[in-house]
């Protein structure tokens, strides 16, 4: 970075930090390099007025703050100090002396050799150590790697999300160097990065960004429509970066993929025995690994001896949701529901009730404290749009001991309702998901209709075929499973539709056996005993297909036990079991439609004390409408209650209190 003197309205000190001059300018405001307490030279950089001015930017400002001093010290420039409180809001950084790749490229060429080999890694290790915080960087670009004495650096990772969240008409990053999700304004991942690692490897090693120069919306058309140029690049490099800059961000190599390739192609050189490599820990300073005396340029030297080392030793990487303890990849996998009894729950009060239990307070007050009971029942927490990664970190973050269970109903026609998004952008998003639950005990809820309403089945006339669905679950649950403690469970069903032999299949079509089990009673209000009673008959018949390569359910066939699939039942509505009307009373009874005179059950528990029965939870919410009741008769109104009733999914206060009135057992 080059240093500028301090202009007139430059300030001269913020907080302990002493201002000694101008290291740039971005979006998100001034980057200057300061003096600390302790005579340490950091980065500082002050947020704009303009930036800060925007609603809720400083919560934000926090949350994104938080996330990146979880970011492992490999490659980065960590971010030390931050002040969201004070007048101005600043953010502290380790400052890296060195030019940027962009003005060392520009003076002295193009990058060769192991040159090049060893930026490639060392910017994968970055992204690694970013990627496994739970951190989108969003702007990686040859102005953002910083060439030290010690190797490259990747700066400003991470708070570029802020630009994104507040200045929602803006591009987030430079457009040479952005992967065409962020141009088409899809959800943004870990792949994004990949892509503009890509380029700025394309960029070290022919000098020139691989979609060429010319007007914004040329380069953009560019990144869409067209293929890289690769000038300067050889061998399996040029065939990571090539995979790095596919269209489809599912199809792209991961961080630990680019690591993976880069230490094991040969094209890394090998570590001399007089530099050992010692791994530092989330939070602690360790020496630089010492370098040859010979060098022609001080740009990458220790990294390939840091890669080497990384193809052995699993680095210590702190995650969202736990201690800033390292943790490591060889951790065993567990089901956070059945790896010990008695398990605690969490979620925060359940937000429709707990806002009802205020309202009624002062002329309700009876049922304000039957509304905030509750609201205090732990109950699945529903993930959906671009918030969804933040919901789930700042779940996480407040969970403690407690295992919270997400919900996701998000799958493009996964109702049997046609979307207007696709599957990548749906994998992408599930995969910003994974990333920030991490290796943090959380159990999902995955896809509710998803196996009912199957594309070519009678209960689904959409487009599609069956086979695309259970690839999709199938995509779907490997990409949350990547999580050691991540419990995921699949649409069961319910009793009768379409009926155990056929569910079966359709849980073995989409990989039952690489999730943790599967859910019933979601869409329904059987009595818990009965719904155990299907969950054991469509784990029996799953067990069967497994074990036999059969179809249905033969008679005369026995699982193997250890193919039987577990399962969680759903106890929020089924306190009063099923509802049958009088025979005849309605041509349509719809007695899945907003029942009469049921109640909440059972509460969250995994004291269920059946061995297949994972975990009573609470996944549909008890003060949600089913939907417009008519039960074959004519008109808008529900004939057994007399109104028009909400739209499915919309809050219905006294249906809520109705419910919280039946509750079996009471609420307390």
């Amino acid at each position: 970075m080059t240093l500028e003197a301090l202009r007139d309205r430059d300030p001269r000190q913020v907080g302990p930090y002493a201002l000694l001059g101008r290291l740039g300018e971005g979006g998100m405001g001034v980057v200057y390099l300061g003096q600390g307490p302790d005579d340490t030279r950091v980065a500082v950089k002050l947020i704009h007025a303009r930036m800060d001015a925007h609603a809720d930017f400083r919560r934000r400002f926090a949350r994104e703050v938080a996330a990146a001093k979880r970011v492992a010290r490999f490659c980065t420039a960590p971010v030390l100090d931050a002040d969201v409180e004070g007048d101005v809001a600043y953010l502290v950084t380790e400052y890296v002396e060195g030019p940027s790749l962009g003005e060392a490229v520009r003076r002295s060429g193009p990058l060769k050799g192991s040159e090049l080999d060893g930026l490639a890694a060392a910017m994968a290790m970055a992204l690694r150590a970013i990627h496994g915080a739970g951190v989108v960087h969003r702007d990686l670009k040859p102005a953002n790697v910083l060439l030290s004495q010690v190797g490259p650096k990747v700066i400003d990772f991470g708070i570029a999300q802020l630009m994104d969240a507040e200045m929602s008409s803006a591009i987030v990053g430079t457009p040479s160097y952005m992967s065409p999700e962020q141009i088409s304004g899809a959800t943004i991942g870990p792949p994004s990065d990949i892509f503009s690692w890509g380029c700025t490897v394309a960029f070290a090693a022919s000098g020139n960004a691989p979609f060429g120069t010319g007007s914004v919306p040329e380069i953009l058309l560019r990144i869409i429509n067209e293929a890289p140029a690769l000038t300067g690049l050889t061998g399996p490099l040029r065939d990571l970066v090539a995979a790095s800059l596919t269209k489809s961000p599912a199809e792209r190599p991961t961080a630990q993929d680019l690591m993976d390739r880069l230490s094991g192609s040969g094209t890394i050189p090998p570590v001399e025995e007089s530099e050992p490599v010692q791994e530092s820990e989330p939070g602690r300073e360790t020496a630089p690994p010492t370098r040859p005396p010979a060098q022609k340029r001080k740009l990458v030297a220790g990294v390939a001896a840091v890669v080497v080392a990384a193809a052995g030793v699993t680095a210590a990487i702190a995650l969202p949701g736990q201690d800033d303890a390292p943790t490591t990849k060889t951790l065993s996998v567990k089901n956070p529901l059945t790896a010990q009894q008695n398990v605690l729950f969490y979620a925060p009060p359940e937000p429709a009730a707990d806002k009802q239990a205020r309202a009624w307070e002062k002329d309700r007050p009876a049922d304000s404290e039957l509304m905030a009971k509750l609201a205090k029942v732990p109950h699945a927490i529903r993930l959906a749009g671009t918030e969804a990664p933040v919901t789930v970190e700042e779940t996480l973050a407040r969970a403690g001991q407690g295992v919270p269970v997400f919900l996701i109903n998000s799958m493009p026609g996964g109702d049997c309702v046609p979307a207007d998004t696709d599957m990548n952008t749906y994998q992408n998003w599930l995969e910003g998901i994974a990333q920030r639950i991490g290796q943090a005990r959380a159990a999902v809820i995955l896809e509710p209709s998803s196996l009912v309403k199957t594309p070519g089945t009678k209960q689904c006339a959409m487009a599609g075929t069956a086979e695309q669905r259970y690839q999709d679950v199938r995509k779907a649950v490997a990409i949350l499973k990547a999580g050691p403690n991540t419990a995921v469970y699949l649409d069961g069903g319910v009793e009768l539709y379409p009926g155990a032999a056929e569910m079966a299949e359709r849980l073995v079509g989409a990989g039952v056996d690489k999730a943790d089990g599967f859910f019933v009673n979601a869409t329904a209000h059987q009595a818990t005993e009965k719904a155990i009673l299907y969950g054991k008959a469509l784990s029996t018949c799953v067990g069967i297909q497994l074990t036999h390569g059969r179809k249905g359910c033969p008679d005369g066939l026995r699982p193997d036990p250890a193919k039987q699939p577990h399962f969680v039942v759903d106890t929020a509505r089924n306190g009063k079991g099923s509802w049958s009307p009088k025979k005849g009373l309605y041509k349509d009874p719809q007695t899945w439609c907003n029942p009469p005179d049921r109640g909440v059950g059972p509460r969250p528990t995994t004291e269920t004390n059946d061995e297949l029965v994972d975990a009573y939870l609470w996944i549909a919410r008890a003060g949600t409408s089913s939907g417009r009741c008519r039960r074959g008769t004519d008109g808008e109104k529900d004939p057994e209650r007399g109104i028009v009733t909400p739209q499915a999914g919309e809050w219905w206060p006294e249906l809520a209190l109705e419910r919280a009135k039946n509750a079996e057992p009471p609420l307390r």
